[in-house]
């Protein structure tokens, strides 16, 4: 099968066409695209084109020419086409991050904050409750770079949930890649996993009388089966 690819210049193209719509407004950037493109690649839902154009566009203007508006969704679904590809080969994603503007160091120091804030805002938006249907503390392990970076532990009513270090952060930054891949797995493992069937009613012994009146034993009669 070959390589779906995301180049340099479809990025800097989808960078011209989307960064300016989210200045001021609900419309996401590149790389909060991809990281909701990424929740919603890994996760059980299998969300419609319609749905995600809508919440990457948000409040967006409508475009002065339609070539524009075609050209724009058409790389947002190369994007997302790439995305869950690239998960599902089990390869790191080449993440889309930008400086940190906030950031105190003269370093150009990505920001993960609204990649992964973008992954998250994709568990809010789709059918399925991810927590609720994995019910397993471990998952929560597996999403725990995600949460850090994007967010879930800041302030609360003036004061931090949960404070972490810069190597911890650091550590999380790290480990990211990995992490989306794990989670990838593990909704796909647990789709893949045997469904438990639980019996109603009391069981019936081989010699006991066959529950369908023939007066026969079960293993004479429907547990012969």
């Amino acid at each position: 099968m070959t390589d779906i690819v995301f180049n340099d210049a479809d990025l800097a193209r989808l960078e011209q066409l989307l960064t300016p719509l989210s200045i001021s407004g609900s419309t996401m950037r590149p790389d909060e695209a991809q990281g909701f493109f990424a929740a919603l690649a890994s996760g059980p839902d299998a969300p419609e084109r319609a749905m995600w154009l809508a919440e990457v566009l948000g409040d967006a203007p409508a475009f002065d020419k339609p070539e524009a508006k075609v050209e724009l969704e058409n790389l947002l679904q190369k994007l997302f086409d790439v995305t869950a590809h690239v998960l599902a080969d089990g390869r790191e994603l080449d993440l889309i991050l930008y400086a940190d503007d906030d950031s105190d160091s003269d370093d150009d120091e990505a920001d993960y904050w609204p990649w992964c804030n973008a992954y998250l805002y994709a568990l809010d938006v789709v059918d399925t409750d991810w927590f609720e249907v994995a019910d397993d503390e471990g998952f929560e392990d597996l999403l725990m770079p995600i949460l850090v970076l994007g967010g879930m532990f800041e302030e609360e009513e003036g004061e931090d949930l949960v404070t972490f270090t810069d190597e911890e952060k650091d550590d999380c930054k790290e480990q990211l890649p990995q992490a989306l891949i794990a989670v990838f797995n593990y909704w796909r493992a647990k789709a893949q996993a045997p469904e438990t069937v639980r019996r109603e009613g009391d069981k019936v012994g081989r010699n006991d009388p066959c529950p369908c009146g023939s007066g026969k034993k079960y293993k004479a009669c429907c547990g012969s089966n």
